[in-house]
């Protein structure tokens, strides 16, 4: 199911202020949060998002950041409990129900490419997909950033899993043969290294699955900053398949299947984008949506019921514009999000 942060206001709710003193630095280098973190060209911002945050390109190889950046020691502010839920379940009943489906989908891919094997799932989450390889045979291990991210995947389900942050995983080299990253990247301050780090891990000719939302898409261009998939400032990265191409290619990877057609991201990412384009407020739909437990505001049927309402009248309307807007964009191969496989050459 989709994976998305909560709205602008859920966002400052969220954040605890700091003593100016205590408040970390990006770097002691003044020019460092203006230069791109994949080849130090400069960075130019070109879209506000809101008041707080832009984007930012970088003018040489394209990739697209968000600016000013939060520096790492800071980020964790914007992830409280609420962003995971309680016992990591972050959507109602129904929509529950749906996530066990695409995380088999997403073993049976796998599986297509090596049929059994040790992996490693990064940012692993209540640990759905890691458990299920590990029922097919599999022996599956899990990395979260934080404990209470990693509690239902270590105490209930009993995986291994490495808390804290990927780079520093004490993970032996070449001793895995998939790594997953699914929609991890662009929550990453250094994804030049986490890419480094899965080659380290990899087998030669092991398997690295990423997933991010993509910045060349129709939806992203159609949207602009009401994008669903921009999630400043968690999203610290906005990857264009072009460039990511690029960063894999030149950090030991050969890609071998790229797919623009997913269920579980885009065609929502179509319909919550279009009701945030129209003007009705950032991502409401999304958060009646969510449990109880995932929200740091009130229901917005309690503090917003006018437009609360209008989503739902609106749908009969949004939801075939979306559903076209979905194929087209597979047609296109412009996904609003894509899943990529690449093989670790060494």
């Amino acid at each position: 199911m989709v994976r998305r942060a909560e709205t602008a206001n859920e966002r400052r709710s969220a954040v605890v202020p700091m003593k100016e003193e205590t408040r970390a630095r990006p770097s002691d280098d003044p020019d460092a949060p203006h230069r791109c973190r994949a080849c130090g060209a400069t960075l130019e911002p070109f879209l506000r998002v809101d008041a707080e945050f832009s984007l930012a390109r970088c003018e040489s190889c394209g990739l697209v950041a968000t600016f000013p950046p939060v520096p790492p020691s800071e980020i964790g502010r914007y992830y409280p409990a609420q962003y995971y839920g309680a016992a990591n379940r972050r959507f109602n009943p129904v929509m529950e129900r749906l996530i066990p489906f695409f995380r088999k989908r997403r073993a049976q891919t796998i599986e297509r490419f090596l049929p059994k094997g040790r992996m490693v799932d990064v940012g692993c989450g209540r640990g759905i997909l890691p458990e299920l390889m590990r029922e097919r045979g599999w022996e599956a291990h899990g990395v979260e950033f934080s404990e209470t991210a990693a509690r239902h995947a270590r105490d209930v389900l009993g995986l291994p899993v490495f808390v804290g942050d990927f780079i520093q995983s004490p993970y032996a080299d070449s001793s895995f043969d998939v790594v997953v990253l699914w929609h991890v990247l662009e929550h990453l301050s250094d994804p030049v290294a986490a890419l480094r780090k899965s080659r380290q891990i990899l087998k030669p000719g092991g398997l690295l699955v990423i997933a991010v939302p993509n910045f060349d898409s129709l939806q992203a261009r159609v949207s602009g900053r009401h994008w669903f998939h921009l999630d400043v400032p968690r999203h610290y990265f906005h990857f264009g398949l072009r460039v990511l191409r690029r960063l894999l290619e030149n950090n030991g990877f050969a890609l071998v299947d790229v797919s623009h057609m997913s269920l579980e991201q885009n065609l929502y990412g179509w319909i919550q984008s279009l009701l945030d384009r129209i003007g009705l407020p950032h991502n409401s739909l999304y958060d009646i949506l969510k449990s109880p437990s995932a929200r740091l505001v009130a229901h917005p049927f309690r503090t917003a019921p006018i437009p609360s309402v209008l989503n739902f009248l609106l749908l009969p309307l949004v939801v075939p514009l979306s559903v076209a807007l979905f194929f087209l964009e597979v047609i296109l191969r412009r996904g609003g999000t894509v899943e990529i496989y690449a093989r670790c050459e060494k």
